[in-house]
């Protein structure tokens, strides 16, 4: 079916069916940040490469089931405690991997290649980052990545970024991999090499995700409600997603320690 006009629309979001989520306060100020790692209750630390779904720890609580239409972003509730404000991005999750560590400066290739894409599988707007499992230590360092393009081309290697240091060693931080080129998403990633060894064992994994939709908390002192027409902070309402998707949030704030909770509004059309 089709959203035949606006009452159709508010009608939908007036049945308020979302995936909600309540993430404790953790992570740094000012870096993007996971917020499945600070689920209420707590997610499994992932090892092996595993492609994930709806159904995992890591998606955001009770995704509704999508009936003969597809799957659509309608809106949210959000609300957050501390001070500043928080930037939110929704994602498809699409895999994650863990076992992979600090204490070496050659390449690894524990648990990667990371697993096969079960969705978005051409690779196309398919985003990877690293993920911190724990924090690591305080020397800063540089990685690339070798990763496969969405044109399934393998050994693109992308450019050298930050990792370790102050602001770039917290529990959960993600950094986002730029691309080689003109590249414009990745199917895989096969390798990761850290310049130098910290001396530590410090775990973190890969991560791919497909970007969905994007928010702005404001005000931290009530809920905030988002939507395709009452506010104009909601980039990606209306946005389908796959009916297997493991909706998730990643996120940046203005103070360190901010939990949010709410709930991402869906429908179908």
């Amino acid at each position: 079916m089709a959203l035949a006009d606006l009452s159709a629309y508010k009608e939908m979001l007036d049945r308020n069916r979302g995936a909600s989520f309540m993430s404790n306060s953790g992570g740094r100020a000012l870096r993007m940040m996971a917020a499945w790692p600070f689920f209420v209750p707590t997610p499994a630390t992932p090892t092996t490469s595993v492609a994930l779904d709806r159904t995992s720890d890591l998606a955001l609580r009770d995704i509704p089931n999508s009936g003969t239409g597809r799957p659509t972003i309608l809106g949210a509730n959000i609300a957050a405690g501390g001070a500043g404000s928080i930037a939110a991005i929704v994602v498809d999750l699409l895999n994650i991997n863990g076992g992979l560590t600090m204490n070496s400066a050659v390449e690894q290739t524990t648990n990667l290649p990371t697993a096969a894409l079960t969705r978005y599988t051409n690779g196309e707007g398919v985003m990877a980052a690293l993920i911190l499992h724990q924090q690591i230590g305080s020397a800063a360092t540089s990685f690339t990545v070798r990763y496969t393009n969405q044109a399934g081309t393998g050994n693109r290697i992308a450019p050298s970024q930050q990792i370790g240091g102050t602001g770039w060693r917290e529990n959960a931080s993600l950094f986002p991999i730029s691309f080689e080129g003109a590249d414009t998403g990745v199917r895989s990633v096969e390798g990761v090499t850290i310049a130098a060894a910290s001396g530590n064992t410090q775990l973190f994994g890969v991560c791919l995700f497909k970007p969905l939709a994007m928010f702005a908390v404001n005000d931290v002192m009530g809920v905030n409600k988002f939507d395709a027409i009452s506010t104009g902070n909601f980039l990606g309402a209306l946005n389908e997603y796959h009916p297997d998707a493991c909706l998730s949030i990643i996120y940046t704030s203005m103070a360190t320690t901010m939990p949010i909770a709410g709930s991402i509004f869906v429908g179908e059309t």
